[in-house]
């Protein structure tokens, strides 16, 4: 088709702006010709690509609130990945050697210095921003076709910034109230002297369970002329025992009723229904005498906004520990005339 361009064929800059070559700058830095595979993340200062997977991807540390009875931690970890742009229903590259996908236009934007327009200039509001305009026509076996529009892409000062849907839904993201939660363990956790004993059953479950710890948690947020609708769900809660088991429970965990065992021996404690451990034995030989055990909230936040849509993972642990003893029969003499005697002897570490 004349006049028609892929802007992956051989890596070049094609361009019909009057067959001359014109320098491209964003924000201060010569922009050159990318892979539209490789398609950074634009605008953000966190924003540290990977080596391996060219994905963007960033840290914060949220101290979170200490778990009752014990120090604890809450740490956040945040990953952008499989965020992509739409054009017509069919997946588009939302950043190639043409600029980034403006919905809103239609176009692949580069920002320009000065407009290129057969306008009267003088009608431009000072502070108006240019970009060169790719107008994207169709999607062929995934790869856009356009052309080169001429007449420059204006934006008036008081019109919305134009900003990357995915920069957005960053910030929306950052913004939103996630919290690590807080651990309950039991039955035994609640006594006195918080121990578990070696092969009953242990209950965990989250003691707060809310928007923010359990979600769903949703945002609706208008940023640089992109509304961004997000909605964060947890997965699994992955909780690390400290004895080398992991176990994973797909929601908060069913809450221990003390109530409920009243009377009842150790081998008469029922197992969780939803989430729980039993220890095979005891703490005694670990640091401080005692497991170390976190659990990790596992998050996806769906966004969408600006023609496109995307997944955030998260996750947010918090940790504390447990101590777990072996109760062991002990014979005592009834005449009272003898010390009495441990029927068997302690278990091996």
């Amino acid at each position: 088709m004349e006049g028609v361009v892929r802007p992956e064929q051989g890596g070049e800059m094609l361009s019909k702006s009057l067959g001359s070559c014109v320098a491209l700058v964003l924000a201060g830095t010569l922009i050159l010709p990318l892979s539209a595979a490789a398609d950074p993340e634009p605008g953000s200062p966190e924003c540290r690509l990977s080596p391996t997977t060219g994905e963007c991807q960033f840290e914060v540390t949220d101290p979170g609130k200490p778990a009752t009875g014990d120090p604890g931690q809450g740490d956040k970890t945040k990953s952008v990945s499989k965020s992509g742009c739409v054009f017509e229903g069919k997946p588009i590259p939302c950043t190639t050697e043409d600029g980034f996908w403006d919905p809103s236009s239609g176009c692949y934007l580069l920002p320009q210095d000065k407009p290129m327009t057969l306008g009267d200039m003088s009608k431009i509001k000072p502070g108006s921003k240019f970009y060169r305009c790719w107008v994207l026509l169709d999607v062929v076996d995934g790869k856009p076709v356009g052309e080169a529009r001429f007449e420059s892409e204006i934006k008036e000062p008081g019109e919305p910034e134009t900003i990357d849907p995915r920069v957005a839904a960053r910030q929306v993201v950052d913004d939103m109230n996630f919290v690590a939660p807080q651990l309950g363990l039991s039955p035994f956790v609640q006594s006195a002297r918080h121990e578990g004993v070696v092969n009953s059953p242990v209950w965990m479950w989250v003691t707060d369970p809310g928007e923010s710890t359990t979600g769903p948690l949703s945002a609706h947020v208008s940023l640089g002329g992109v509304t961004i609708e997000a909605v964060g769900t947890v997965d699994r809660i992955e909780w690390s025992m400290g004895d080398g088991n992991t176990v994973t429970c797909k929601g908060a965990g069913t809450p221990f009723d003390r109530n409920s065992v009243e009377g009842k021996s150790l081998r008469e404690v029922p197992a969780s229904p939803t989430c729980g451990h039993k220890y095979v034995k005891t703490s005694r030989c670990e640091q401080n005498g005692k497991f170390p055990v976190s659990a990790t909230a596992y998050w996806n936040v769906h966004w969408t906004g600006g023609g496109m849509e995307g997944d955030i993972p998260l996750q947010f642990s918090r940790s504390t520990s447990l101590s777990v003893i072996d109760l062991r029969p002990v014979l005592v003499a009834t005449d009272g005339g003898s010390e009495p005697e441990v029927s068997a002897p302690a278990r091996s570490c």
